[in-house]
């Protein structure tokens, strides 16, 4: 679902903005079965398992799962973080996923996310130079630990909780006061996950790079590099298409290194 610049323009006014069914149906469905199958398992699968998580748990961005990748680097979502940050020079610094049963508690404070995604300081006003975003991937209903989300100006009572339907996005600064909520359901899950961006000139903001170090695994990868769009792989910080980086031996290096590895792109823009 493309965000119009109305849209954005609501999002700096009150330092949120909530995107309903911003998935199709068919993005939503392929994320929930990587969330469920490599981080998670759903609620039912969790009672059964005497509430143990029997995945992998695998929490960061990249997975070995097509469905998951996607939606991480969506082109709707990398459309709206240029307009935001001005610059389509930007970078993925955030990718990492969530959940909440019903059933167990978990922490309700609201807070803003400044201090674990930038080095630098607090800005008055917001400069909307850091962007993070989280998926709701199934539907989150009232009591079901929504995340509230308080309107620049306005008192943490009248915080807006997310109760929407699975494939929402809710795009958010940093600086904008915010909170999970009890689960007070008497079943059921909350997955979700978060995305950020931020600007290739402000190496100061940014949460994660995303290299083995940082916990990467090789199989996911190598799937997120083979799939991915020049465009894509710019969020990890490659140049486009015609660069000078891209020299036949650059080139051919990275399709060793990645099977699957799409060079067609680089080799025609030389």
């Amino acid at each position: 679902m493309y965000i119009t610049d109305a849209q954005l323009a609501t999002y700096k006014e009150q330092g949120f903005l909530i995107v309903e069914n911003f998935l199709t149906k068919d993005e939503q469905q392929a994320a929930l079965d990587g969330f469920f199958t490599h981080f998670a398992p759903p609620y039912d699968q969790y009672l059964a398992n005497e509430r143990r998580n029997n995945t992998p748990q695998q929490i960061l961005f990249p997975w070995d799962h097509s469905g998951l990748n996607h939606v991480t680097v969506h082109s709707d979502l990398i459309d709206a973080a240029e307009r935001v940050l001005g610059t389509r020079e930007i970078r993925l610094c955030e990718g990492h996923l969530g959940m909440k049963y019903a059933g167990e508690e978990y922490g309700t404070n609201f807070h803003i996310d400044y201090g674990n995604n930038t080095l630098g300081p607090i800005i008055e006003p917001d400069d909307f130079m850091n962007l993070v975003c989280f998926y709701c991937f199934d539907d989150v209903k009232e009591g079901m630990a929504p995340i509230r989300m308080v309107p620049n100006g306005c008192p943490e009572e009248e915080a807006v909780p997310m109760i929407v339907p699975g494939g929402s996005v809710c795009l958010y600064s940093v600086f904008t006061r915010h909170a999970a909520s009890d689960f007070t359901a008497p079943a059921g899950h909350r997955p979700v996950m978060w995305v950020g961006f931020t600007r290739k000139d402000r190496p100061w903001d940014g949460g994660r790079t995303f290299t083995y170090k940082s916990g990467a695994q090789g199989a996911a990868m190598n799937r997120f590099m083979a799939e991915a769009t020049p465009r894509q792989r710019e969020l990890l910080g490659f140049p486009p298409p015609g660069d000078a980086l891209w020299t036949e031996e650059f080139i051919a290096g990275m399709a060793t290194r990645y099977p699957g590895f799409d060079a067609e792109p680089y080799y025609a823009a030389k």
